[in-house]
């Protein structure tokens, strides 16, 4: 994938989650990862890990959307018009509106099993895909996609797509799982390594390569913002337990400190996610 293809890779490992048969090679600078042989996905009968895992509750009780929102918000200050590709049951775009009541929303989600709760939003509206958002002529001040660009695996067309919907002076907010996952490297957990690298994501970013990415498809860097989605209590469960799932005595015992936690972990860029806001190149 351009520019990152000219790079030298190494195999970082053999076998990811569920599939033994799927190599992780990473870059020099270990910022970039992808999966060879690159999986076929049917993504019509997909469901999120978190939900075949049964981790929803614990994953919706750690206040993602929240967090996220005090991470961006202020980029969503004064957007007419917003965008959000992959909105799932619409949590965010609810959460981003009720914030900036005045801002016109928009999504493009295939995901039929969470239509409802996103035909409730009577507000939303729904465009079916790319082709039909482009032909409608609306342009937006602001696209956000949060988890879905590593599953995309031609980040080009996807980025070109996205771009031809842009409004003049419009941005595009990215958020991706990161390379600088604490437990990959600053605790190099085997465990958190054979179930973080999962077929569903071809391709593996940091900031760094992430930003690569955008800049050499006509993008320009605005912000970068490291951002810690899973606490003091996650990290504990996993170097005591081996798993996912985290655990309530944990929670409980370190609450106070969790946000200082976080915070750490963010001002060293040490982090399980990135946010990239970007606009397109003058």
């Amino acid at each position: 994938m351009p520019p990152l293809n000219t790079h030298r890779f190494t195999q970082l490992r053999s076998g990811v989650f569920e599939s033994e048969d799927i190599d992780v090679m990473i870059n020099e600078s270990g910022d970039f990862a992808f999966l060879f042989p690159q999986p076929v996905m049917d993504y019509s009968q997909y469901k999120p890990r978190s939900q075949r895992l049964g981790l929803q509750t614990y994953k919706s009780n750690n206040d993602v959307i929240n967090r996220r929102l005090q991470k961006i918000g202020k980029y969503l200050a004064g957007v007419e018009n917003y965008l959000e590709i992959g909105a799932s049951d619409g949590g965010f775009v609810a959460m981003a509106r009720n914030l900036y009541p005045q801002m016109h929303c928009a999504c493009i989600e295939p995901d039929q099993s969470t239509k409802q709760q996103r035909d409730a939003l009577d507000w939303l509206h729904q465009f079916d895909d790319f082709g039909a958002a482009i032909s409608s002529g609306r342009r937006f001040n602001a696209i956000g996609f949060f988890h879905v660009f590593e599953h995309i695996e031609d980040p080009a067309s996807f980025l070109e797509q996205c771009t031809a919907l842009l409004a003049p002076g419009g941005r595009i907010i990215v958020e991706v799982p990161s390379l600088t996952d604490p437990l990959l490297g600053l605790y190099e957990l085997p465990a958190y390594q054979k179930f973080y690298f999962q077929k569903q994501h071809p391709y593996v970013y940091s900031g760094a390569s992430l930003a690569k990415v955008l800049e050499h498809n006509g993008l320009e860097i605005q912000h970068l913002i490291p951002y810690q989605r899973y606490g003091i209590e996650n990290h504990l469960t996993w170097l005591s337990k081996g798993k996912p799932g985290g655990s309530e005595d944990f929670r409980e015992q370190f609450a106070h400190i969790d946000d200082g936690y976080r915070a750490a972990l963010e001002a060293s860029a040490t982090t399980d996610t990135v946010i990239a806001v970007a606009g397109v190149c003058p």
